[in-house]
């Protein structure tokens, strides 16, 4: 049954952190919030440049693309997670199915950029900005 955007919304967000399970140095996250600043800490380490050409959406859809985190990247995958988030029928139409298929990356980008807008309202996230002096060197 497909549930209200709310609702699946927070089914997507908690699957995206349970993808994440250990840092840079091998070692479990504590809190959701570890998980995010990692996850973002990457994101802007690796794709940062991209970010000041296109914006932070499209190059997180880019990052996401090239199978930066464990997240289901298959077709079947793709739209079976659809169905047991509830954002998807239980019973789709092959034109559903496409259109799932063909905007996943950039829908899980908008879920995680929702995560660090949640986050960053209470000062754990870090600005793009900290970040590049970060990775420089400068921080």
């Amino acid at each position: 049954m497909k549930l209200h955007h709310t609702k699946y919304t927070k089914n997507y967000q908690d699957y995206i952190l349970t993808t994440l399970t250990e840092n840079y140095d091998g070692k479990p996250f504590k809190t959701d919030e570890d998980k995010i600043n990692y996850l973002f800490h990457r994101f802007y380490k690796e794709y940062g440049w991209l970010v000041d050409q296109v914006g932070k959406q499209k190059a997180l859809t880019e990052w996401l693309s090239g199978l930066a985190i464990n997240i289901a990247f298959t077709n079947y995958d793709i739209v079976k997670l659809a169905v047991k988030m509830g954002s998807l029928d239980e019973d789709p139409t092959e034109k559903q199915k496409d259109q799932i298929v063909d905007n996943y990356f950039n829908f899980m980008a908008k879920i995680i950029l929702k995560m660090e807008n949640k986050i960053s309202t209470h000062g754990l996230i870090k600005t793009h900005n900290s970040f590049k002096r970060m990775v420089k060197g400068n921080e």
